[in-house]
């Protein structure tokens, strides 16, 4: 009896002893590791699953598409020492001039660029906070609303090509990493213009004015245009087809490093320090993505995403389904890093999606946003914490100031869903 109750929900055992062992404290890519493999044993031959293991293991770290990732990570650790954040900053508030809480709406902006840069949402929270949040602090927007337009607008390094969490999709499921990356284009103009609305409008409204004239907007301009023009460069590259997302990796990495240098602001030091934090973060990931691998191989072997594709299926359809992935998703940014959240999710919620007719681009730009909520929902929203880190304000207190960009975040799941043309148009016109 017990035998064949462990046959039959050995994935669902799994899924246990990953959020046990996760409780314990346990990194997660062991955790995921270990689920798996103790899983295994309870239903296979030793041999044979510790064979699986590192068969699986070893294709899941020779993925070539996966390249990129140190790439756009070293060039995003390459602008943080290079004081890009500032520079960008200067740029936006500059042309926000003497609108009513233009700070904030800079804030904004120089996050959306940032984020084209790095494909990193802790890098621009990071490496705008720095800069922003004293003087948001200065002209009287508070704790809450200055950690706040950070943290959400930190948010945007998701699904602003090029993304990180986009890589790990493509590869996951398989899509075209470069279509991924020119169908988060318009989703993610789109959510950096209603995170612009929303803190243009925000109350108390501060009317403090920088009225720049325009001469001095274009020589600020102009003195950062190689920061500004990268995000440029980055998607013409990839839409265009001259290059693929490895090779603009690549690219960004020389082009920055050049900029650096030629400003006078890089040096051998620098490049070093820039270098050791981008192969730890690298590691990080590769570890989670290895794991996260066999740990999806071992799911869809016992048909666990299947089994709860066809029970959504079966019991909700259409906008309720999609309800029901928000809501995990929710649940799962309260307790996971958004890497190790898509890693576990997309071996599940991606049958689902592909049950509910999703395009597998559609629904690569929702799991990005569900990724966003998951960098701000307490208790462990990385981006929550990265502020914290830099400014000392309350995590509480940075949670509520980044509680309306989680709802604009909400919303747009469910418009990424009703109207996938958003995503799917611009990468059908690629060449």
């Amino acid at each position: 009896m017990i035998e064949d109750f462990v046959y039959d929900y050995a994935g669902f055992i799994s899924i246990f002893l990953l959020f046990f062992f996760m409780l314990l404290t346990i990194p997660v890519f062991v955790s995921m590791g270990l689920a798996a493999f103790i899983a295994a044993l309870l239903v296979d031959d030793p041999f044979l699953v510790f064979k699986t293991l590192v068969n699986t293991s070893w294709q899941g770290a020779s993925i070539f598409e996966l390249i990129a990732l140190p790439l756009f990570i070293f060039t995003g650790t390459i602008m943080q020492r290079t004081d890009a954040g500032r520079d960008l900053f200067e740029v936006t508030k500059a042309w926000a001039g003497a609108i009513p809480n233009s700070l904030g709406v800079s804030t904004i902006m120089a996050c959306g660029i940032f984020a084209a840069i790095s494909g990193s949402s802790v890098a621009t929270a990071a490496t705008v906070g720095l800069v922003a949040i004293p003087l948001l602090l200065e002209e009287g927007y508070g704790e809450r609303r200055s950690g706040g337009f950070v943290a959400g607008g930190g948010t945007l390094g998701i699904i602003i090509p090029p993304s990180i969490p986009l890589i790990l999709y493509g590869v996951i499921t398989e899509t075209s990493i470069g279509q991924l990356f020119i169908g988060g284009v318009v989703p993610g103009i789109i959510m950096m213009s209603l995170f612009t609305l929303y803190v243009l409008f925000s109350r108390p409204r501060i009317k403090i004015t920088h009225n720049v004239p325009m001469r001095e907007r274009v020589k600020i301009t102009f003195s950062s245009l190689g920061v500004v023009l990268l995000p440029v460069v980055i998607i013409a590259a990839i839409y265009t087809g001259i290059f693929t997302p490895t090779e603009v990796g690549a690219l960004s990495v020389i082009y920055v490093t050049i900029l650096g240098l030629v400003q006078g602001r890089l040096n051998f030091d620098k490049l070093k320090s820039a270098a050791i934090v981008a192969t730890a973060t690298t590691s990080m990931l590769f570890m989670l993505i290895v794991y996260g691998q066999y740990f999806a191989h071992f799911l869809t072997f016992e048909q666990v995403p299947q089994s709860i594709a066809a029970a959504i299926i079966e019991n909700a359809s259409g906008v309720y389904a999609v309800t029901l992935m928000i809501l995990a998703y929710i649940v799962l940014g309260m307790f996971l890093e958004s890497a190790a959240m898509l890693l576990i999710s997309i071996p599940i919620f991606f049958p689902v999606a592909t049950q509910l007719g999703m395009d597998p681009l559609a629904f690569g730009i929702f799991a990005a946003i569900a990724m966003e909520i998951a960098q701000i929902s307490p208790p462990i929203g990385v981006n929550l914490f990265t502020i914290h880190g830099i400014s000392k304000i309350n995590l509480w207190t940075l949670a509520r100031g980044a509680l309306p960009f989680l709802l604009i975040q909400i919303v747009m799941l469910y418009v990424v869903y009703f109207f996938p043309q958003i995503v799917t148009w611009l990468p059908s016109q690629m060449r």
